[in-house]
């Protein structure tokens, strides 16, 4: 269980650095997610969460935030060493969200990370 903590350098915070990402970085889309990431010059990955106002009321936009925050965290060996993710949930991840759990949220997620490692 070590390692499994998500710690603030782990997070993209400035204005800069989600710019970064967005104009140096591939895309892996599908129905539910976009993760768009661009490797980095350190030695930890850094992330950050996007979601849109439309995206359900502000309890499922916190939800599905600290979905991703937690499979990130548990997760960690899963992701490649060295970039920076944005994830951005799509709307209809929002339409299903209710009927969704964490558990089929963290296959979605783990499904399009390992395009990354191919």
């Amino acid at each position: 269980m070590e390692g499994q903590t998500f710690k603030k350098k782990e997070r993209l915070r400035l204005k800069r650095n989600f710019k970064n990402v967005f104009e140096k970085g591939g895309r892996l889309i599908d129905n539910n997610f976009v993760i768009i990431y661009a490797q980095n010059t350190m030695d930890y990955n850094r992330i950050g969460i996007i979601v849109n106002k439309k995206f359900g009321n502000a309890v499922v936009r916190n939800s599905v935030k600290r979905y991703i925050r937690e499979i990130y965290r548990t997760n960690k060996t899963f992701f490649p060493i060295g970039y920076d993710f944005v994830f951005i949930p799509r709307k209809e991840l929002s339409k299903n969200f209710k009927r969704i759990d964490y558990f089929q949220i963290k296959s979605l997620i783990l499904k399009l990370v390992r395009k990354i490692n191919e």
